[in-house]
């Protein structure tokens, strides 16, 4: 399916997705059992339930949005048997999912959960690595990045750390600070301050 639009944009997509998925028709009935919107993703465990065989199933509904004052609401919809490429879905929602082998037209189900297991493992690991840093550890990327002021580097030290978050200057001009995002360190060597006593700029 397309994208289906509507003039104006709309206060909360989730809440107008999550009641759009609860109908009744004269074969079925689909009742929303949960849902996470994601950045421009809204992902929902929908229960469908078959009036004939009264069988029931647990399925993933993935649904691109935009929504905007210019080009109004917009969403495309697909279930994940279809393999959509986004795959942040909320591990509560896949909880709630019928087992693969419990669907009759799985498609490419099964790959999209294990993306998304994927990405929570990878979601992990980082959150993992930025434990890892403290005031005065040294940080050497693969690769230098370049930020908005100029300045390009590839070493940085941990300057302090700000409700959790690490806040890095580099080596060579201490005092000015910068921010790394979590998937610009995943590959990057971290070792611990060279010093207890080290001084930071700052």
């Amino acid at each position: 399916m397309g994208w289906l639009y509507r003039d104006e944009p709309i206060d909360d997509p989730l809440a107008y997705l999550k009641t759009k998925y609860n109908y009744d028709c004269e074969t079925h009935t689909l009742q929303t059992l949960d849902g996470a919107c994601v950045r421009n993703t809204v992902y929902l465990a929908v229960r469908s339930t078959d009036k004939k065989t009264g069988r029931s199933l647990v399925l993933a509904a993935v649904i691109l949005i935009s929504n905007t004052k210019k080009h109004g609401f917009g969403y495309k919809d697909m279930d994940e048997s279809m393999g959509p490429c986004e795959c942040a879905c909320p591990q509560r929602i896949i909880r709630l999912l019928s087992p693969i082998a419990d669907l009759p037209h799985p498609g490419y189900a099964a790959d999209w959960r294990a993306r998304v297991a994927s990405h929570h493992e990878q979601q992990r690991q980082r959150r993992q690595r930025r434990k890892l840093l403290s005031v005065g550890s040294i940080v050497k990327l693969p690769a230098a990045t370049r930020f908005s002021d100029g300045t390009t580097a590839s070493e940085f030290r941990v300057a302090r750390v700000r409700r959790q978050t690490p806040i890095f200057e580099t080596l060579d001009r201490p005092g000015i600070y910068y921010r790394l995002r979590s998937a610009t360190l995943a590959d990057a060597a971290i070792a611990g301050p060279p010093d207890p006593d080290v001084q930071l700029g700052g």
